[in-house]
């Protein structure tokens, strides 16, 4: 008999274990995946006067990003509006070729 509640309690202890170290590892994963650092200041511009163009983002060292991917997408710029992004390098055609083309991750107003 005392096998038998050492066998029940020692099973409840694992089950207890492995359910806290789910809802961690769930909790770290979500954290992540919620804002994938997000961080880097960027000014829209509106240079649809210049043949090809429409919305660009600038940095603060001056430079232009010519932006695409669905976060963009989603997103309606203003000119002017002053935002968080996060891109990775996505090399393709453009006709406006005022700045490096970039696919964003994320975007957010600041």
């Amino acid at each position: 008999m005392q096998l038998s509640s050492f066998t029940f309690h020692y099973k409840v202890v694992c089950t207890l274990a492995l359910g806290a170290g789910f809802v961690l590892l769930s909790a770290c994963q979500d954290e992540k995946s919620a804002d994938p650092a997000c961080s880097t200041p960027a000014t829209i511009h509106d240079l649809t006067g210049l043949d090809g163009c429409r919305f660009v983002l600038e940095l603060s060292s001056g430079k232009r990003l010519e932006p695409a991917g669905e976060a963009w997408t989603a997103y309606t710029p203003h000119d002017g509006e002053k935002v968080y992004i996060a891109y990775t390098d996505d090399p393709r055609a453009s006709i406006c070729m005022v700045g490096q083309t970039v696919k964003l991750v994320c975007i957010r107003a600041r």
